[in-house]
């Protein structure tokens, strides 16, 4: 019974939201990181490196998009395709995104 109303959530559109949600927490990992690391406030990293920096942003996005590759994985371990692609679908918008921020820093 379980697995039948686990199956409800199979949908390309809630892959999508997983997506943009996985994004957000994978920026507020490597937000936390980057901080603690240099020794740095959340503000500085998000004003000066990631929106005052051009040639952070890409790699940035980048980081913050790999998330959702573990996401995607389990989805498809439990044969959640159609989540899957919708998570998929994140992924194929925000590339030619980093290729044009990558294009922008030069």
């Amino acid at each position: 019974m379980g697995l039948v109303n686990a199956r409800r959530f199979d949908h390309p559109g809630l892959g999508f939201a997983a997506g943009l949600l996985g994004t957000g927490i994978g920026f507020a990992a490597m937000t936390v990181w980057w901080s603690w690391a240099n020794g740095t406030s959340f503000d500085y990293f998000i004003q000066q490196v990631f929106i005052g920096s051009a040639l952070y942003k890409d790699s940035i996005l980048t980081i913050s998009v790999l998330f959702n590759v573990g996401v995607f994985w389990i989805a498809l371990q439990h044969n959640w395709d159609r989540f899957a692609r919708g998570i998929l679908g994140v992924i194929f918008v925000t590339v030619p995104l980093i290729i044009w921020l990558q294009s922008q820093a030069f």
